[in-house]
Parts: structure tokens; sequence; C-alpha cells
């Protein structure tokens, strides 16, 4: 405590020489050291902390990810069908409704950089399809993206190497017509699991984290015309989770994670382009094809710990604070 309230001190208006209101100021002055000290206290053990840490994410391919076998067949209805009674009930085209949304993403605020953790994952150098096309840039043909998984290590106190975070995101399949009719895909949370937390936690927080997660999809591609257009951002995905519990002793924790299961990202990405390019057919003949479509993924994470009044007091009001006492000596030196 003595570190803690000489610091206290040093930044206050010095008291004079009279003994009487010295006595009277060690009160709230013994309060901001004793709340210093709160908040100085080493992270908790559910919390990674500053512990050299290690991120690591799988890209999942299937050939052909989008059984064609299973869609519905899509033909556009002539003039006279449109205008025909019985148009709605015949099924010649699946329509999609535009529903206008508003999304007001709160994002984590990065002020309090000591009570925030960030880390990110990348992989590169890989292929959305698994074979040449002759057809177009977007033909969407042997797809085979088919998710990826993140996984964040540490080297935890005992000098073993522990999990503290994975998660699996896979494409949503619930409208495969998406893809190929609009050239865009979404993405699902498969699985999540958090049991440490990147961010510094003190003993007076709840063992709650808030996370969000940015995924990133680029490509870099050459058209027909020579135009080359690199590190080109295809689209973006976010999952913000808010109180995420990280004790698994907790009624909580498996419930939480549960529910999160299945939930669609926030979010969309074109397919990967195809590269203009040429191959070589079974005649030697040197012809025009198009690539099997490189990309790149890009996930950033940040975590915040929950802050509770005697964070929220240093981190928000600490010039307030300092007024508060000052304010104290003026009134108690009358």
């Amino acid at each position: 405590m003595g570190t803690a309230e000489l610091g206290v001190w040093a930044i206050l208006p010095h008291p004079s020489k009279n003994k009487k209101m010295r006595r009277t100021l060690r009160f709230p002055l013994i309060l901001a050291g004793a709340t210093l000290i709160i908040t100085g206290c080493k992270a908790p053990q559910l919390s990674s902390g500053r512990s050299i840490d290690n991120t690591e994410m799988a890209v999942e391919e299937k050939i052909d990810v989008i059984n064609y076998a299973v869609l519905k067949q899509q033909m556009a209805p002539t003039m006279a069908e449109r205008t025909s009674g019985d148009f709605a009930n015949r099924g010649l085209l699946s329509t999609a409704v535009s529903l206008g949304t508003n999304i007001v993403k709160q994002m984590i605020a990065k002020d309090r950089a000591r009570y925030t953790g960030e880390y990110s994952f990348a992989a590169t150098d890989l292929y959305f399809y698994d074979q040449l096309s002759t057809q177009s840039v977007f033909d969407p043909i042997g797809m085979q993206f088919k998710g990826f998984t993140l996984v964040r290590t540490f080297t935890n106190r005992d000098g073993i190497l522990d999990t503290a975070m994975t998660a699996e995101f896979e494409l949503d399949m619930d409208n495969p017509n998406e893809i190929i009719n609009n050239s865009i895909f979404r993405l699902k949370l498969k699985d999540i699991q958090i049991d440490y937390s990147k961010a510094k936690m003190t003993r007076a927080q709840q063992n709650n984290i808030n996370m969000d997660v940015e995924i990133i999809f680029t490509t870099s591609f050459v058209n027909k015309d020579g135009q080359m257009f690199d590190n080109v951002e295809l689209g973006k995905f976010y999952l913000l989770l808010r109180n995420a519990p990280l004790d698994k002793s907790s009624a909580d924790y498996a419930k939480y994670y549960e529910n999160l299961k299945g939930r669609r990202l926030e979010g969309k990405s074109f397919i990967v382009p195809r590269s203009s390019g040429y191959y070589k057919n079974e005649a030697g003949e040197i012809l025009p094809s198009f690539s099997q479509g490189a990309y790149s993924i890009t996930t950033k994470v940040t975590e915040t710990s929950k802050d509770k009044f005697v964070t929220k007091v240093l981190l928000d009001n600490s010039s307030k604070l300092i007024d508060m006492l000052g304010s104290q000596v003026k009134r108690l030196d009358r």
C-alpha cells in the first residue's frame, strides 16, 4: 500500500504542517491508495495477460461444396407467365425479397488500452475452386471453400501449452442459390469456446469478456484486358459477443456458447473472382481459361474485460477523483 499511497500524495497539493489537518486527510488518501492497489493486482487465472501466445488458422476445403443435385430448377418466366394467375404457384423462379436492414455495430472502444487485448489470424495462398474454368470469372463450379478454424494458445504459468480460444466458422448453405445467382456467400458460427482472455482482468471484475471478431476476405487477380487488381477486399463479416463467460464451472458457461452455434455472422462476401489465363488442352492447343481463384483470409480479434466501478473510476474519472480530493483539501483547510 505504501507505494500506491505515496503516488497519491505526490499528485495532491502538499498538506500544511498542521498535525490535525494531516490526520484528517489520511482517510481519503488511504482509500485512493487502496483503490490503486485493487486495480494493480495481477490478472487472475482466467486471463492469459501478457503471456506469449500463438494464433493459427486452418481452412477446411471440400470438393464441390455446393451440391447442385439438390438445387431446385430455375427458369426465367415469360411475360405471359408473369401475368397469368397461376405464376405464383408454378415455382419457375426463386424470388428474393430485399430486406432493408440498419445495423449499428457497437465495436469495442480502444481507449482503455490497458484492459484491451488484440490478436489476429491470417491464411494466404488459398484457392477457392478445385479446378480451372472455361466459363466465366465467377463460375462457381468446383467451389471448395467450406470454412475455417481459429485457435489461440499460450504458455501458462506452469510452462504448459494451453488453449485460450477456439472458433469454427462454416459456409452458410441455407440458401445455396444465392451463391450461384448472386455470386455472394455468407458465414455461420459452427462453434466457439473461450477459456482465457487476452485482455487484462483485475480481481474486481467478473469473469466475463466482450469480444469483436472481424473477418476479411481479399484477393488479387487479373482480368482479360490485362488489368491487375492487388489485395482487393471481397467482403467482411462480424461476430460481436458481449459478456461471454470464461469460468467453466459457471452455470451460464455451457448455455451461453451452445446458444451461439449456428448463428449467422453479420456481413457477406463475393465469391472469389477467377483470374484470366490460359490452359493447354488434349490437342496441345493453348486456349483462354479462368484460374482457381487465389484468396486470403484475415481475422482480427479484440477483447475487453468488463469494467466494474473501481476500474471505471480510475480509467474514466481519474481527473475528477483528483479534483474531488483537492476540493476536500481546500474545504478542510478553512
